[in-house]
C-alpha cells in the first residue's frame, strides 16, 4: 500500500487549484486595466480621477468577466463561441451571455447625464457609470432568466408531445 501516492495526487490537486487562481485573478487584473485604459480613452480623467476610473474598471471586470470566468473558465473556445458567435446555449451560459452585454450597454447609457450642465454630485465621475453598469446587470440577469424560462418550457414541451 502506497501511502505517499494519494498525497502526490492531492498536492497536483491542490497545485493545479492554485494555477487556476492565479490564471483567473490574473485575467481579473488585466481586464480592470483593460477597462481603465477603455474608459480613458472614451473621455474618462486621466490623472485628476484614476482611482475611480480603475474602480469602475474593477466593477466592469466584475459585472463582465467574473460571472464568464466562473461559468467558462479559461476555455477561449467556448469564450469566442459565447461572445464573438453569439451563441450561448440555453442554461447559465444565456445568462451570463445577457448581463454581460446589458453591463457593459449599462455603463455606456449612464455616462449621457455626465456631460450635462446641471451640476450635481451624483453627475461626477464615474457614479452615473456605476450605476448604469449595475443595473444593467440586473437587467441583464432578469432577462437571462426570462429567456431561459421561456426556452426551457418550449423544449419541455417540444420533448413530451
Amino acid at each position: 500500500m502506497n501511502i505517499h501516492g494519494g498525497t502526490s495526487q492531492r498536492n497536483a490537486g491542490i497545485l493545479s487549484k492554485i494555477r487556476i487562481i492565479l490564471k483567473n485573478g490574473s485575467l481579473l487584473f488585466c481586464s480592470s486595466i483593460f477597462f481603465h485604459v477603455i474608459a480613458v480613452l472614451f473621455g474618462a480623467p486621466f490623472l485628476e480621477s484614476s482611482a475611480e476610473t480603475f474602480h469602475f474598471g474593477m466593477t466592469m471586470s466584475a459585472t463582465v468577466v467574473v460571472p464568464a470566468l466562473c461559468v467558462m473558465g479559461t476555455n477561449t473556445v467556448q469564450w469566442i463561441r459565447i461572445f464573438a458567435q453569439n451563441s450561448p446555449e440555453l442554461g447559465v451560459e444565456s445568462i451570463v451571455y445577457f448581463s454581460t452585454i446589458c453591463s457593459i450597454v449599462g455603463a455606456w447609457l449612464g455616462a449621457f447625464p455626465i456631460p450635462l450642465d446641471w451640476d450635481r454630485p451624483w453627475q461626477e465621475w464615474p457614479i452615473t457609470c456605476v450605476v448604469g453598469t449595475l443595473f444593467g446587470y440586473c437587467t441583464g440577469v432578469i432577462i437571462g432568466a426570462v429567456h431561459l424560462y421561456i426556452n426551457y418550457n418550449r423544449i419541455k414541451r417540444i420533448k413530451i408531445t
